[in-house]
């Protein structure tokens, strides 16, 4: 009869971490097409807030913490004056263009927990002032959007925009 070679501890170590880094290093990685097709539509859904005048959707996917950079300086808005800033800027607006100039430029971290996107688009139309007088504007914008994973979605944790006039 064969004897079985005895098992050490030692041995049974071993075997506990191949198998921890085979786990870590050999589950699949995020499907990164689906999250790209998740912050596309997220883009949509901003654009179609602009459209419907839907300043609640701003305000509720913002982060806690969310940051803007504009005009050289660094804010901190909460969500009451996220939505009210909206809310006066849709109010006060009428858009007869809104739409993207170029591919959205999208990236992830490697474990697809935050995003990234940059975007430019063409926005026109009239702004009413508190007077009552009406200016036709059409803009380039151009901003870089910092996403952040939350559950099955995405919130935004902050971003850096700037526009040039094209009249």
């Amino acid at each position: 009869m064969k004897r079985m070679p005895r098992i050490t501890l030692s041995t049974v170590a071993a075997m506990g971490v191949c198998l921890t880094v085979w786990v870590i290093y050999c589950r699949p990685g995020p499907d990164f097409e689906m999250l790209r097709r998740q912050i596309l539509e997220l883009h949509r859904q901003t654009i179609g807030a602009h459209w419907n005048k839907d300043a609640g959707f701003f305000a509720k996917s913002m982060a806690d913490g969310y940051f803007a950079v504009r005009n050289g300086e660094i804010q901190k808005p909460t969500r009451e004056e996220i939505k009210a800033e909206y809310e006066r800027y849709l109010g006060s607006t009428t858009f007869t263009d809104y739409r993207d100039l170029q591919e959205l430029v999208i990236g992830f971290s490697k474990d697809g927990s935050v995003a990234w996107c940059v975007v430019q688009v063409r926005v026109a139309g009239r702004d009413r002032e508190e007077s009552g007088a009406e200016n036709d504007f059409d803009l380039t914008w151009a901003w870089i959007t910092l996403y952040g994973r939350k559950g099955d979605g995405w919130v935004w944790l902050g971003e850096a925009s700037n526009f040039k006039r094209n009249m």
